[in-house]
């Protein structure tokens, strides 16, 4: 057996492994924080750390996405680094993400007693919050990475995952982390009786927290071993669980209980969309809802960028042109580390409107954001451009299917933490949605965290959920070929 010391935040820790064996395996195992967006297929170079000791010598592949300047420091892609013998293991530091916790949601009736936990399993973040549900008051939240982000920063990547590891291994851990965290805000807030919670999330985080095999969501037809509507296996806090209603394999608990929160079939026309690395998108008219999911991919979570990162310290978030000056900022106001979501769809737009990039999306040259010196390259463009002509074209098929102009939206809700950081203007200038939907655009925050808090609230609204999700109507797009046409379409950088 070999010793490798993992060194991180200050802290270190030894733990033994086998000469051969891979080093992203290790720390995936050891440090539940570690992230490996593109599940160790050697083709994001995000999983970077600094190696001391014995390891195997890089290969092709591994050094074409490491600088000379970073081989000389001892860098390495752990998914790619295989352990020779002993070794040190400096994990570099990463700023928390910012994490959307708020919501907006319409008046809900208080019929409980006691304390309970709403939480919201994203497939990048998890948001967790302690209700007093006399008055409704969040007592204690907690915000964090979703600890299954070792096995990838997709839900295609995760279930993947499962045929190689077990689903119990993901089961468990995203089960561990929901514990810990609520171990947590009881800490804060004061021990005391639980007296239940709602979990929420898309198909693929409900299959895997409850241990459920999700392979099957991944092939045609898309079959559900459960469409939940009942309560949990687990327990959390010792208390039950209730897990919302899916629709389908890729419209889950979590667009049902965003729909909630936006009160979707309130009336009019009402299109909601859940922007991240699933968009999930429904439609609401005359008191029916129709609802698809578009592969947007982690593009907009800053996963698969070459300067690419979560909403963390650092991270560029606004770009924008102001006469001759180039003016960018970063979270926090952090020394620029890279570039999130929200800034680089600004990116793009002063982009296209100076020049640097035309309407295909073709670039000269990479682009500086000014001097912060971070770059955007043709790739970037290009994984941008497939996960917004994703949105837009998801957003198009659903009008269509209703013989709708964009025009007759009355309302158009976006969720999500992505959704609710971006620039609306810039959103609109890359055509990431319809144009005439800008000015009926609102912010509702993190709609399913804010639909779970309703159903905890209000134990009736669970019932008028599940006949949401029952009654709602898929539109599959895999094998639409108006969505293909549109996709195709909405890839040119200009507003539809």
């Amino acid at each position: 057996m070999c010793k490798v010391t993992i060194r991180s935040g200050g802290r270190s820790q030894d733990v033994p492994a086998r000469a051969g064996q891979r080093l992203g395996d290790v720390l995936r195992a050891h440090v539940p924080s570690f992230a490996m967006p593109c599940a160790g297929n050697h083709t994001c170079g995000k999983c970077k750390v600094e190696v001391r000791g014995s390891a195997s010598a890089p290969e092709e592949e591994e050094l074409r996405l490491l600088s000379a300047t970073e081989r000389a420091a001892g860098v390495r892609l752990a998914c790619s680094c295989r352990i020779d013998g002993d070794m040190t293991v400096t994990l570099r530091e990463a700023g928390a993400s910012t994490i959307v916790s708020w919501y907006e949601t319409p008046a809900v009736e208080r019929r409980g007693e006691g304390r309970g936990f709403a939480v919201d399993i994203g497939t990048t973040t998890v948001a967790l919050q302690l209700i007093d549900l006399a008055t409704g008051r969040v007592l204690a939240e907690r915000l964090a990475e979703n600890e299954q982000r070792g096995w990838g920063a997709d839900v295609i990547s995760r279930i993947e995952a499962c045929q190689k590891e077990g689903v119990q291994a993901l089961s468990e851990r995203i089960a561990r982390q929901l514990e810990a965290l609520a171990a947590e805000c009881l800490r804060e807030a004061g021990d005391g009786p639980v007296a239940g919670s709602v979990v929420t999330g898309n198909a693929t985080m409900l299959h895997l927290y409850e241990g459920l095999d999700p392979s099957s969501l991944a092939v045609a037809p898309f079959a559900v071993q459960s469409y939940f509507g009942c309560g949990s296996r687990r327990t959390l806090a010792g208390a039950p669980v209730y897990l919302p209603r899916c629709v389908g394999a890729y419209v889950g608990a979590d667009i049902v209980c965003a729909a909630l929160a936006a009160d979707l079939l309130g009336g009019g026309v009402q299109l909601l969309a859940d922007i991240g690395t699933n968009g999930e998108m429904a439609l609401a008219r005359d008191g029916k809802l129709l609802c698809c999911s578009t592969a947007a991919g982690p593009a907009f979570e800053g996963a698969g960028l070459s300067c690419g990162m979560p909403a963390a310290p650092g991270a560029v978030r606004s770009v924008k042109q102001d006469g001759e000056a180039l003016r960018w900022e970063t979270v926090g106001g952090a020394p620029a580390a890279g570039v999130c979501g929200s800034g680089i769809l600004d990116a793009l737009a002063v982009m296209l409107e100076t020049g640097a990039m035309d309407d295909s999306g073709y670039l000269e040259e990479d682009w500086r954001i000014g001097d912060s010196g971070i770059t955007v390259t043709q790739k970037d463009v290009r994984q941008i451009q497939l996960a917004k002509s994703a949105i837009c074209a998801g957003v198009l098929t659903l009008l269509e299917a209703e013989a709708l102009p964009a025009a007759a939206v009355q309302r158009f809700a976006i969720a999500g933490g992505f959704g609710s950081t971006m620039d609306l203007d810039s959103a609109k200038t890359i055509g990431l949605y319809p144009a005439d939907l800008r000015e009926r655009a609102v912010f509702i925050g993190n709609g399913a965290l804010g639909g779970a808090y309703m159903l905890l609230m209000d134990r009736t609204l669970r019932a008028a959920s599940e006949r949401i999700a029952q009654e709602a109507v898929e539109l599959p797009l895999s094998a639409n070929a108006g969505f293909m046409e549109r996709y195709v379409d909405c890839m040119s950088f200009e507003t539809f």
